[in-house]
């Protein structure tokens, strides 16, 4: 609104007379009621005083008016002291500064504190991902050694298999195949073959599945180095 407005708010809020202000500090706060032009708010009334001014709260909010701003004779009702506002308005505009110091003083600490916390979850992150590849190369490694073991079993039997198929050896099983099982020479028996047959079988499927488990901790450990690889990267 236009100053000449606020001046006719406050010359309502200023009816009684300045002197009921500054004789009764509570008056200040009572409702002053007018019908006002121009769609001034209605029911204003002096809030605060400052050295520098007053707050006019009204129905819809409040508006801070400074006594600088105001008609001469204003400034005389309200005891406008010049010297006395700008050393006011000097303070604040001093304790704006170190606020807005201060502030920047917080948010640089803040800024920090969060940039050690992102370093530590990054380190965390990198710890977690190293331990992972430890435990895939552990896991690929034995994988590896079950899988040549099966490959050297299946070489064994498929040569002794052969050598009965041509008659040059008879042959029998001891046991079933496994780490202690293997095919040995004995008379040559029907039901021994038809079981010597299904045990070749048989490991040649475990060894197919032992191959897929190399092949695919092969591709985790590989997905794991290229995840550590960024996050080392990121933590530059």
């Amino acid at each position: 609104m236009k100053h000449i407005t606020w001046f006719a708010i406050l010359a309502t809020v200023l009816f009684a007379g300045a002197a009921v202000f500054a004789a009764d500090a509570d008056k200040r706060n009572e409702t002053q009621t007018s019908t006002l032009k121009n769609n001034v708010p209605q029911d204003a009334y002096i809030l605060d005083k400052k050295p520098n001014g007053i707050t006019l709260a009204y129905k819809e909010g409040c508006m801070f008016i400074k006594f600088s701003d105001m008609p001469l004779e204003y400034q005389k009702a309200f005891g406008y002291d010049a010297i006395k506002s700008a050393r006011y308005e000097k303070k604040l505009n001093e304790q704006k500064k170190a606020n807005a110091i201060a502030n920047a003083e917080l948010k640089a600490r803040m800024e920090m504190r969060k940039a050690d916390e992102d370093r530590h979850y990054r380190d965390r992150r990198i710890n977690a991902q190293q331990q992972k590849i430890r435990m895939l190369e552990l896991q690929l490694e034995e994988a590896k050694k079950l899988l040549e073991s099966t490959e050297k079993a299946i070489s064994q039997d498929d040569g002794a298999l052969g050598m009965s198929a041509v008659g040059s050896r008879q042959v029998s099983v001891e046991s079933l195949w496994g780490y202690g099982g293997r095919i040995r020479s004995s008379t040559h028996n029907a039901a021994v073959m038809n079981k010597l047959t299904k045990e070749v079988d048989s490991i040649e499927t475990k060894r197919d599945v032992q191959a897929q488990k190399v092949i695919e901790l092969s591709l985790r450990l590989e997905a794991a180095h290229m995840t550590l690889d960024t996050l080392l990267r990121n933590n530059q």
